[in-house]
C-alpha cells in the first residue's frame, strides 16, 4: 500500500454545505420559523431568479415603499421587501382554486386569475 501522507480521512476538513436544520425542514416540509437571532431570509432554502417587466418591478417597489411608510413603529417588527411580497403572493395562490385546464398562454392565465379576484 502506497503512503500518501493524507492520513485516514483526507477530506475531514470539508464542512457540510447544508445545515442539519435545513435537512430537518426538508424532511418535515413544514415552514421554518426564524431561530432566535437568525435573520428570516436565512430560513429559506431555495433561491429563484425571475424575469420581470419594468412596470412589474416598479409595482413591487412602490408597494414596498407604501407598506413601509404606512406603518407605525409598533408594526415595524419585520422588514417588508419585494421578496416578501412575492412569497405572500405565492402563498395566497397556493390556497386559490381556479380552472387550470387548457391555458394556452400568460394572457389567458392572467384573465382567469383576474376573474378569481373579482
Amino acid at each position: 500500500m502506497k503512503k500518501t501522507g493524507l492520513g485516514k480521512d483526507p477530506l475531514s476538513w470539508i464542512q457540510p454545505t447544508v445545515s442539519n436544520r435545513v435537512k430537518e425542514v426538508k424532511a418535515s416540509s413544514a415552514p421554518l420559523s426564524p431561530a432566535a437571532g437568525q435573520p428570516k431570509f436565512r430560513t429559506f432554502e431555495v433561491r429563484l431568479t425571475t424575469l420581470l417587466r419594468s412596470d412589474q418591478l416598479e409595482f413591487l417597489e412602490r408597494l414596498v415603499r407604501e407598506i413601509q411608510k404606512n406603518r407605525s413603529t409598533a408594526y415595524r417588527q419585520e422588514r417588508i421587501t419585494k421578496n416578501t411580497l412575492i412569497r405572500v403572493f405565492i402563498d395566497t395562490f397556493k390556497e386559490a382554486r381556479f380552472d387550470t385546464t387548457n391555458i394556452p398562454d400568460e394572457s389567458a392565465l392572467l384573465q382567469r386569475v383576474r376573474r378569481l379576484l373579482h
